[in-house]
């Protein structure tokens, strides 16, 4: 009985950690995305740049989307070169800024929306309109938000369960 109480306050801690990890990293994330302002930019060049790595012994080439746009904020023009959010860019010491991908195909899918002369919605961000960014994270970052929610919630029931003699959480 007191291994199974144990086992409860430990999955009841573990959930309500995801649950909050839940909301003070994606959602918070989510919810400061929604500040920021959009505007049209105008697309000046489109392209991919490559890169060689060496990864585990193995020769690995990843793609990087390269788009480069112009916009306007109360007046004052700004240029930037930066896709996607940085909560969607994972770059370790030594690569390429910017989001990267293993498949060519998926970088052009980037590119191919974003064509040199063409127009695109930016996003910035209203307190320092330098920082802006094209690709819209709010999906990704509602469904990752969710999933831990979701996870957070079964491990605190678990353990809840656990607690009140309710689930039997003993081999």
């Amino acid at each position: 009985m007191v291994k199974q109480q144990l086992t409860g306050v430990v999955l009841l801690l573990v959930g309500v950690g995801v649950v909050t990890g839940a909301f003070l990293g994606p959602f918070s994330t989510y919810q400061e995305v929604q500040s920021h302002e959009t505007t049209e930019a105008e697309i000046l060049s489109s392209d991919i740049e490559s890169a060689t790595e060496q990864d585990d012994g193995e020769t690995e080439v990843e793609y990087y989307p390269r788009i480069e746009y112009e916009y306007a904020v109360d007046g004052t023009s700004y240029t930037d070169v930066r896709v996607f959010h940085a909560t969607q860019v994972e770059n370790e010491p030594g690569e390429l800024r910017g989001k990267e991908f293993d498949n060519e195909n998926k970088a052009q899918n980037v590119v191919s929306r974003y064509q040199s002369g063409s127009t695109a919605t930016v996003r910035y961000d209203p307190d320092d309109p330098e920082l802006s960014y094209l690709e819209d994270p709010s999906q990704s970052l509602l469904t990752t938000s969710g999933m831990m929610g979701l996870f957070g919630l079964i491990f605190g029931g678990m353990g809840l369960g656990g607690l009140l003699g309710l689930v039997s959480l003993d081999d």
